[in-house]
């Protein structure tokens, strides 16, 4: 059965690929689309307006104190704030200097060994759209695998089966 979604909800993924678009294509991304791309993966793009009002979000929500930026459209993003933000916006592991600081330069240490970006980058390196969105997909997929360690796995279903009595009644010879 297929059911038409409703014309916002369509609306709502236009604005959002849209921005995706743009970002991508960017040379230099700024802190408006950090900003932006923040927002997209939390699923809040559509619920603000300006950009401002969407940075002024991931200060709200302490995943990057955007105040102190400034021109959000002018100030290119840096490399230790892209890191920094998503650390913070996928709760990733975070070292314990990063902890205590919360300085860009401990973001890149801790983002270099979490894989998502190169060893030997520079945490005042500016970087492109498409950077951009590849150390946020990264990021979100780390998290995903976060989720799981640790979960309870069960070893039967592989085999197609629920428990090891059912297992074992099933593939027992006749």
């Amino acid at each position: 059965l297929i059911t038409a979604q409703p014309l916002t909800e369509n609306l709502i993924l236009d604005e959002e690929l849209s921005a995706l678009r743009a970002i991508t294509v960017t040379k230099k991304a700024t802190f408006s689309d950090l900003c932006k791309m923040v927002l997209i993966h939390r699923n809040e793009l559509e619920k603000f307006g300006t950009d401002e009002e969407r940075c002024a979000r991931l200060a709200e929500l302490k995943i990057y104190d955007t105040a102190s930026v400034g021109h959000i459209h002018l100030k290119p993003a840096t490399k230790g704030a892209v890191v920094k933000a998503v650390l913070n916006l996928y709760n990733l592991e975070k070292t314990l200097l990063f902890r205590l600081t919360n300085w860009d330069w401990y973001a890149m240490q801790n983002a270099e060994v979490l894989s998502l970006i190169d060893k030997g980058s520079n945490s005042w390196d500016n970087l492109s759209g498409e950077e951009l969105v590849t150390i946020m997909d990264i990021a979100m997929q780390r998290a995903q695998e976060q989720s799981s360690w640790m979960q309870p796995k069960n070893p039967y279903k592989e085999f197609g089966f629920e428990t090891y009595p059912e297992m074992e009644q099933k593939t027992k010879p006749l």
